[in-house]
């Protein structure tokens, strides 16, 4: 598999395609992060998620790092920073598809409670140096990453609502 450059948080900072995209659930922020940090729970929420091995979970601190397979990549990813329960950063360490030289996501988790009524927004960002050959086809990555996090974020509740119907909680 390619070995893509370490990635720190600074990253985003200088990458060549930084993407984001963002959802606002009705749901609290210890629910939603338990979801996130719960390795073994993102193949039922992560669009084309089929596979996840991890060697911690949930994760808990940073150098923590787990494989996951999103149709139709196999990536090992590590943990860069993990603030339970505000702030999710991995990089891309390697994929079986050269897609990116240098990859970073976070997922950032804000309380906008207001009126009484219990909300979390959560936003993805991605931060990526591209092969040449990529380069041209930059929009197109853009868009299949959105089209990839966008629903993504959305199944968040989905695990949070079954979680908190399950015997128990």
């Amino acid at each position: 598999m390619p070995i893509l450059q370490r990635a720190s948080l600074e990253f985003v900072e200088t990458a060549e395609l930084v993407i984001s995209t963002e959802v606002d659930l009705p749901a609290g922020i210890d629910e939603v992060w338990a979801v996130i940090a719960d390795n073994s729970s993102w193949p039922d929420w992560f669009h084309n998620c089929t596979a996840m091995e991890s060697s911690h979970n949930p994760w808990t601190a940073a150098g923590q790092s787990r494989t996951i397979r999103v149709t139709p990549f196999k990536i090992r990813e590590t943990a860069v920073a993990i603030e339970a329960p505000t702030l999710w950063a991995m990089q891309l360490a390697k994929t079986n598809l050269p897609m990116a030289t240098k990859a970073l996501e976070k997922l950032e988790l804000s309380d906008t409670s207001r009126n009484g009524e219990t909300r979390t927004e959560v936003r993805w960002t991605g931060a990526f140096d591209l092969p040449i050959y990529l380069r041209p086809a930059k929009s197109i990555v853009e868009t299949l990453f959105l089209k990839n996090w966008g629903p993504s974020l959305e199944n968040l509740l989905d695990v949070v609502v079954a979680r908190r119907e399950q015997p128990g909680s």
